[in-house]
């Protein structure tokens, strides 16, 4: 297993964030940056019966619009205006492109009966503008546009999640075949199975169990398909109820992939109802870098 640098810290306001992500970025001054912003979950939305970002600034139905305000707060939006400022720092400092990576988080909050799928492919169709709020922040930067937002090999301007889980799910059975990650039958559930990866510490950790991928080996195909496009340098701005199946998988890639050196920092930014950056900074942002 190669060697993988950590290093943890916290920052207690913004300028103090943008102040070590800065640093961070400054370090690697000859790669181009793929910064991970403006996750959000797509809810079922009654009036229009279709599902919709879960960015309650362009909600129009009130009762959804305060069901997502409650459930995640600012997140959505402060990550992804956050996420604009640092990518026009990299460009500005280190002329350096920056491609905002927009993860979609499109099976919690959606439908559970057989027309889930209908209503998720619905959406996808229908996905050809960000949501408005995240254009009006672009449309305020003179450097950062739609161009800088990165396509996955599944949709032009995200990487949806239930994408990620098949995918890693098909990845999963090769590693098991090369002797990377381990499959065993379940012993409540003889005819179910599930596959295990062996952290540093020789722990077993799921990442497939039953048939479904779990956070940990989603964020570890999303890393690998960011870094067949090109992605040595990654920011990964989350909500902090991610924040430790994120780092889980950000381990896990670094350890099962043959990457060139590549630096990863994860920082959460609430995402759990919190309304003000006051809110956010008061509680600490975790940060956690990695480096190959």
């Amino acid at each position: 297993m190669r060697q993988i640098k950590t290093l943890e810290n916290f920052a207690f306001t913004e300028e103090e964030l943008k102040s070590k992500i800065y640093n961070f970025m400054d370090a690697a001054p000859l790669n181009p940056a793929f910064i991970m912003a403006g996750h959000f979950m797509l809810f079922y939305d009654k009036q229009s019966d279709r599902l919709t970002p879960g960015v309650f600034e362009d909600i129009e139905n009130h009762t959804l619009k305060a069901q997502i305000k409650e459930r995640v707060g600012i997140f959505p939006t402060y990550s992804w205006k956050l996420a604009i400022e640092l990518a026009e720092h990299h460009l500005a400092n280190n002329n350096k492109s920056a491609n905002l990576l927009l993860l979609i988080n499109d099976w919690q909050y959606t439908p559970s009966d057989e027309a889930d799928q209908d209503y998720r492919a619905e959406f996808y169709n229908r996905f050809n503008e960000l949501p408005a709020s995240y254009l009006a922040h672009l449309n305020s930067s003179s450097t950062i546009t739609t161009k800088n937002v990165a396509p996955s090999r599944k949709h032009t301007l995200c990487f949806p999640e239930t994408w990620l889980k098949n995918r890693f799910q098909n990845e999963a059975s090769r590693l098991v075949k090369q002797g990377k990650l381990e499959k065993r039958h379940i012993t409540e559930k003889p005819e179910m199975s599930e596959i295990l990866f062996t952290d540093a510490s020789g722990t077993l950790v799921p990442l497939v169990s039953c048939g479904m991928t779990g956070c940990a080996g989603e964020i570890t195909e999303m890393i690998s398909e960011a870094y067949k496009a090109g992605a040595r340098l990654l920011i990964l701005l989350a909500p902090n109820e991610c924040h430790a199946p994120i780092r889980k998988g950000v381990e896990i890639a670094l350890s099962l992939y043959e990457f060139d050196p590549v630096s990863i920092l994860v920082a959460d930014l609430g995402g759990s109802g919190e309304l003000t950056t006051e809110e956010i900074y008061s509680k600490g942002v975790h940060i956690v870098t990695y480096r190959t």
